[in-house]
């Protein structure tokens, strides 16, 4: 039974992560814990009379309510975290098998700004929902750019096409970086060897899924051109895109590699970010 977290604050996209958790809930047995963190404000001690940590809880007890008569025999629990939302969240992650979250505040420019500095160092698959998101009955579709093999990432995106009972769409983009292909064009060859190295990658990954998820209607896509760009488009009306992430780190900070990163803005549907 898969441990499945979801945070609520009370937003519209928090709300969509509820949703989210809930539909997926209706298909297979999980266990769901609803979290919030309190973070204190400096001017509580001044503003007497108000208990603000009744707030959160009071959003926690609604919203074990609602998934309780939404997903009837589903076990749920309420954790309230105190503290600062990023490192309880990031924390918080360890516990689970999977991570919900909204897109989040759209204010002052930090749209996306927590779900993708917890993708960035989650110790589970992250999921992270866009506030107009409805059920779309679409494939789930997967995303590779590298020619190594991607195990755990192809692994979580054909459970999940297996639990929904829908298709499974392994795009795989490659470019070449500038410089690199203005030299090209005297080496004409040089292009042709890339596109057979990536094609012979995407024909071993199809391989790997009809072996080992023989139940799983498997399709593919080989596409040359920024992957961020390309799985956005083709995202579209998917019921789930799913990408890997790999270890990238700055000034002691973990962050996502680019292609994660501008997905969590773009949203073309529910992202989720799989560490390898």
């Amino acid at each position: 039974m898969d441990r499945i977290m979801v945070v609520v604050d009370g937003t519209a996209s928090g709300e969509a992560a509820v949703r989210w958790t809930m539909e997926r809930a209706k298909a297979v047995p999980v266990s769901i814990e609803v979290t919030t963190v309190y973070v204190p404000m400096p001017s509580e001690s001044v503003l007497a009379g108000n208990d603000f940590r009744a707030v959160y809880a009071r959003l926690l007890e609604e919203t074990v309510g609602r998934i309780e008569s939404a997903v009837p025999g589903v076990a749920v629990t309420a954790v309230l975290r105190t503290g600062q939302s990023r490192t309880e969240l990031t924390t918080a992650t360890a516990e689970a098998d999977l991570f919900v979250i909204g897109t989040g505040s759209s204010e002052a420019g930090l749209y996306g700004v927590l779900p993708i500095r917890i993708a960035s160092a989650a110790h589970c698959p992250v999921v992270v929902v866009p506030a107009d998101w409805e059920p779309s009955g679409g494939v789930v579709m997967v995303g590779l750019e590298s020619t190594e093999q991607e195990p755990k990432v192809v692994d979580f995106a054909a459970g999940e096409a297996q639990r929904a009972n829908t298709e499974l769409t392994v795009v795989h983009s490659w470019s070449v970086p500038t410089l690199i292909a203005v030299a090209m064009f005297a080496h004409p060859g040089v292009w042709k060897s890339m596109l057979e190295l990536h094609s012979k990658s995407l024909a071993a990954t199809m391989d790997y899924v009809r072996r080992v998820w023989p139940d799983v209607d498997v399709h593919q896509r080989l596409k040359e051109g920024q992957a961020a760009r390309i799985l956005a488009e083709d995202a579209r009306g998917a019921a789930l895109l799913v990408v890997g992430r790999r270890e990238h780190t700055t000034m002691g900070d973990t962050i996502l590699g680019s292609t994660s990163h501008d997905l969590l803005i773009a949203m073309p549907c529910p992202v989720v970010v799989v560490p390898e």
